[in-house]
C-alpha cells in the first residue's frame, strides 16, 4: 500500500492532518463502504499520479486527496448516506452537496486552502455538465479531473446492493465512452495505461482523445 508518510508533500506540511484524520474517522466509521471506497480511490490516485510522471510530493498529495475526497459526507443524513437502495432524485440532490460540504470543512483547517478547490470540484464534468459550478475542461483543477476518473472506476467495479459491479473490461469501455464528456480524455488514456500495467491486461489501445 502507498505510504504518504514516505515523503510528506510540501503543500500539506502546513496542514493540520490530525483534524482531517478526525473528520475521516467520523464519516468512515458511520459508513464502512465510504471508508473502503476512499482507500481504493487513494490507491488509484497514487497510481495514476505515478503514471502521469508526477513528483513524489505530488503523488503523496494525490493519495491524500483520494483518501479525504468524500469527507463532506459527514454532513449528509445517515439514512441517505447508508441507504441500501438507489437514491431518489431528491435524495441524490442532497448527496450532491457533499463536495461543497467537504470544501467547507477543509476551508476551516489550517493550511488546507490549496486542497479546497480540489474537493469542491471533483464532481465537475469535462464537458461542463457537472456540479457544483459547471466548470469545463482545464478550468477544473487537475487533481479533481483525476478524482473523477478514479472515483467512477471504483464505483463501477464495487458491488452495491442495488447493482452488480461491472467487469474490468466493461469499466474500461465505459471510461472510453465518456472520455471528452465526463472525463478528461488525456487522463483517461493515462489511467487506462495504468490499469493495463496494474492488472496485467491488454485493453483496446484506441486513443480516448477526440
Amino acid at each position: 500500500m502507498h505510504n504518504p508518510q514516505q515523503a510528506a508533500p510540501s503543500i500539506l506540511n502546513k496542514v493540520n492532518m490530525e483534524a482531517i484524520e478526525e473528520f475521516c474517522r467520523q464519516i468512515y466509521y458511520c459508513d464502512p463502504y465510504t471508508s473502503m471506497h476512499a482507500e481504493h480511490v487513494a490507491e488509484l490516485m497514487a497510481g495514476l499520479a505515478s503514471q502521469m510522471c508526477m513528483s513524489a510530493d505530488e503523488i503523496n498529495l494525490a493519495y491524500i486527496v483520494g483518501l479525504i475526497h468524500d469527507v463532506g459526507k459527514i454532513k449528509i443524513p445517515n439514512d441517505i448516506l447508508t441507504k441500501p437502495d438507489k437514491l431518489t432524485d431528491e435524495e441524490f440532490g442532497i448527496m450532491k452537496l457533499h463536495s461543497e460540504y467537504g470544501a467547507q470543512i477543509l476551508a476551516g483547517i489550517d493550511g488546507a486552502e490549496a486542497v479546497v478547490p480540489i474537493m469542491r470540484h471533483h464532481h465537475e464534468r469535462y464537458d461542463g455538465r457537472g456540479y457544483p459550478e459547471g466548470l469545463a475542461g482545464h478550468t477544473i483543477p487537475l487533481l479533481s479531473r483525476m478524482l473523477t476518473v478514479c472515483d467512477a472506476f471504483d464505483a463501477m467495479t464495487t458491488n452495491r446492493c442495488y447493482r452488480r459491479p461491472v467487469t474490468l473490461e466493461e469499466c474500461i469501455a465505459e471510461i472510453r465512452r465518456f472520455a471528452g464528456s465526463q472525463f478528461d480524455p488525456e487522463i483517461c488514456n493515462l489511467f487506462i495505461e495504468f490499469l493495463e500495467e496494474r492488472f496485467g491486461i491488454v485493453a483496446v489501445t484506441a486513443d480516448c482523445r477526440p
